[in-house]
């Protein structure tokens, strides 16, 4: 990946109004994901100011050296593993664009006893018990 090729598949999402989401984000070069970040910050600034009815008529920017019309449908999202081996750290100026939220492996037991629990099973414990194993 380089920093020619995210500029074509922003311009693809900005284009048909897709979303886009780029898994292990953080695992490109730092110095590409500082030019990718200008990228990025130049299509939310064309999205913020289509929200904020600062333009009638659909807002063009310039990616790649094209002209491109944002639609208000597109959107980027970015997943990412910190601390393992190989990844890098997300520039300061990358980090402010994008909302953090934190993941964790769901407790299954937990599920499905409150699953089983409302549809009216009395020993759901016990159920959940040989449920999670058998469908792990």
């Amino acid at each position: 990946m380089n920093c020619k090729a995210m500029g074509r598949i922003f311009v693809g999402l900005c284009q048909v109004g897709a979303w886009g989401c780029f898994d292990e984000f953080n695992r490109l070069e730092e110095r590409m994901l500082s030019a990718v970040s200008q990228q990025v910050q130049t299509i939310q600034e064309a999205l913020k100011s289509q929200i904020e009815g600062k333009r009638d008529e659909g807002l063009c920017v310039e990616l790649v050296g094209k002209q491109v019309k944002v639609s208000t449908d597109m959107a980027i999202f970015i997943t990412m593993n910190p601390g393992y081996a190989g990844r890098s750290n997300l520039p300061d100026n990358l980090k402010k664009l994008f909302r953090s939220l934190a993941m964790t492996t769901p407790d299954r037991q937990l599920i499905a006893e409150v699953m089983l629990f409302s549809q009216g099973f009395r020993s759901a414990e016990k159920l959940a018990c040989k449920i999670v194993p058998f469908f792990r």
